[in-house]
């Protein structure tokens, strides 16, 4: 995998410092929202093929994820749509095309419902629509106990296998070989970042599929064949009858740095488009 050399700096906001990503000069705006609990990271390939296409591209760990500070333990996607947009004003001279993929989806949506002005369009990659079952279970994750020696020394490989089973989430099929294990390094440190403190409960109590049809600025709809959330694509375009919608064959190109320029393609064919008031 590429080194990650993308500019790298912090934006102070009255919750705590966000740390970003930053890649290209162009007269367009991106803000990409990292999935959790991922960070920023997962964008570092692709964001210099977007800045190519003409694109200012930043892409921010959101609290409580990657380089940023911590966040309170009362939370909500509202809060982070603020904090977000708080971190905006600074780093953002015009309105952007905001991309956000999973949870970030969410992030994403309540940014354009709450700061239309800042938003000209909007890219959800992959919607959680979460059913009865799942919602109940991510409910009850919070914190989980932080690890201790164990007898049989099941603390030694705690965060690689949170890591693996991730990635397995993520990319059906996943398996570990010389090749997908340059991804998990990485990941670990970002995992160790969010101090073993779960967003589930945050994502499960925010209900996308009522707030999707309230979504006034131009709006496009990703997912992929083998991603998780695919079995909620249909139902999301059906929320929101009037967005464009593409699906990438096979895994999702953010899981793949060779299939980053047809991601980026798509991201600019969406985000060429005017805003509608």
């Amino acid at each position: 995998m590429p080194k990650d050399l993308i500019p790298k700096a912090y934006v102070n906001t009255s919750r705590g410092q966000l740390h970003y990503r930053r890649s290209g000069t162009g007269n367009r705006s991106l803000l990409l929202i990292h999935w959790l609990p991922l960070s920023s990271r997962m964008y570092a390939t692709v964001m210099p093929e977007l800045a190519e296409l003409g694109y200012d591209v930043i892409a921010l760990d959101l609290l409580g994820y990657g380089r940023s500070d911590p966040r309170p333990e009362q939370w909500s996607m509202e809060m982070w749509a603020d904090n977000v947009h708080e971190a905006m004003e600074q780093l953002c001279t015009r309105p952007v095309t905001a991309v956000g993929g999973h949870s970030g989806a969410c992030v994403v949506t309540e940014i354009a419902l709450r700061h239309p002005d800042a938003v000209e369009n909007v890219i959800l990659d992959g919607c959680p629509l979460p059913t009865p079952e799942l919602t109940k279970t991510f409910a009850a994750m919070r914190q989980n106990s932080r690890p201790g020696p164990t007898a049989d020394l099941g603390h030694e490989a705690l965060v690689f296998r949170t890591v693996r089973t991730t990635y397995e989430h993520y990319v059906p099929g996943f398996t570990v070989t010389p090749q997908t294990i340059e991804a998990i390094w990485p990941a670990m440190i970002d995992y160790l970042e969010t101090d073993f403190v779960s967003s589930a409960p945050i994502s499960v109590s925010y209900d996308l599929a009522a707030r999707l049809p309230q979504i006034r600025q131009p709006l496009a709809l990703l997912s992929a064949t083998t991603d998780t959330l695919f079995g909620n694509h249909a139902r999301a375009c059906t929320l929101a009858a009037t967005a464009q919608q593409h699906v990438f064959e096979g895994h999702h190109p953010l899981h793949d740095p060779a299939r980053c320029r047809e991601y980026a393609q798509v991201i600019a064919r969406f985000s060429d488009r005017r805003r509608v008031l």
